[in-house]
């Protein structure tokens, strides 16, 4: 099983985010994923910029999009920093992306229309063949390409992986297709986990490729004992409602009262308790198929000292039983 973070995205300041990456790092946690927001005051609006932040604090940790909101973004302009990454980095891109979902995120950038779809193929498929060195003379929404190279290329061959996000079946069978891994959301209820991963290798035996492990968002809380694990749970299970409720996710949105109480959240979207906990909870994935897991242990904004403790607990009592 791999581990990855999300250091925090949310101060003005960049210190507690590169102090979190380079323990991250120390610990053995194997990407930074930075995520995308522009409607609330919980995350960095540009992702390539935050990882950019932390590419020269770092050596050898992943640096990932999680996710980068392509249809509000041009390919090219897109192919061309993320590229840019990759090379500042030595290879460690991974680039991370879907149509978005928060209609304010959506609605600043003119993109509430069906047709984001339509977009984000098109955008993966020229952003892969750009990366690969192809000369590529293409027409499409607000490009019109002649015989465009992209220079510099990035350092991974024949390209950085791709991740592509999404629940419903066409964005599984786009993972399937245009995508290297599949990243599924924090929002989604462990059996539509287990369904998720299910459809996908369905979706990727379908298109004749290979199968391949997921990865999966889960918000993560690492504790010492009892009481800290009822504080955990409680703070976090308020974030989680009262974040996605704001930001419009209907796997948030259309969860009933039952689905809202304390224990369901917490057995259908967390991983919270003592080490011991923590890896029967994680066992628990890894059965069903998930070989990565990107830790969220700022959502919400919680105190930086129980992050740092949730951190090393993982990092030296959790990943080496796992």
């Amino acid at each position: 099983m791999e581990f990855g973070f999300a250091p925090i995205q949310s101060h003005a300041n960049f210190d507690a985010m590169r102090a979190q990456a380079t323990l991250a790092e120390t610990l053995g946690f194997h990407t930074l994923w930075a995520h995308e927001h522009h409607s609330q005051q919980m995350m960095y609006p540009d992702p390539l910029m935050a990882l950019a932040a932390l590419a020269p604090v770092t050596r050898t940790i992943g640096l990932g999009t999680n996710m980068l909101l392509l249809p509000i973004h041009h390919p090219v302009r897109v192919a061309q920093e993320a590229a840019m990454l990759d090379v500042l980095s030595n290879g460690r891109l991974r680039l991370g992306v879907a149509n978005g979902y928060s209609e304010r995120d959506m609605r600043a950038f003119g993109m509430l229309g069906k047709h984001r779809g339509n977009q984000l193929e098109e955008g993966l498929s020229l952003i892969r063949r750009l990366w690969q060195g192809e000369r590529v003379t293409l027409r499409g929404e607000g490009f019109d390409l002649q015989d465009f190279e992209l220079f510099p290329l990035p350092v991974q061959r024949p390209n950085p992986p791709l991740y592509v996000g999404g629940h419903a079946k066409v964005a599984i069978d786009r993972a399937a297709r245009l995508g290297d891994k599949y990243l599924i959301s924090t929002t989604q209820k462990f059996d539509e986990v287990v369904a998720l991963v299910r459809a996908y290798h369905e979706a990727l035996a379908s298109h004749g490729r290979a199968p391949r492990k997921p990865a999966l968002n889960r918000i993560v809380c690492v504790v010492a004992n009892a009481a800290g694990k009822k504080a955990a749970e409680a703070f976090y299970a308020r974030a989680l409602l009262a974040l996605y409720d704001a930001w419009g996710h209907e796997s948030v949105t259309g969860l009933g009262k039952s689905e809202r109480e304390l224990r369901a959240l917490c057995d259908d979207h967390f991983i919270i308790g003592e080490p011991g906990e923590c890896i029967d909870q994680i066992r628990r994935y890894e059965a069903i198929g998930i070989g990565h897991i990107a830790c969220l242990m700022n959502f919400g904004g919680p105190d930086l000292e129980l992050v740092d403790r949730s951190m090393r607990l993982l990092g030296e009592q959790v990943m080496p039983g796992v």
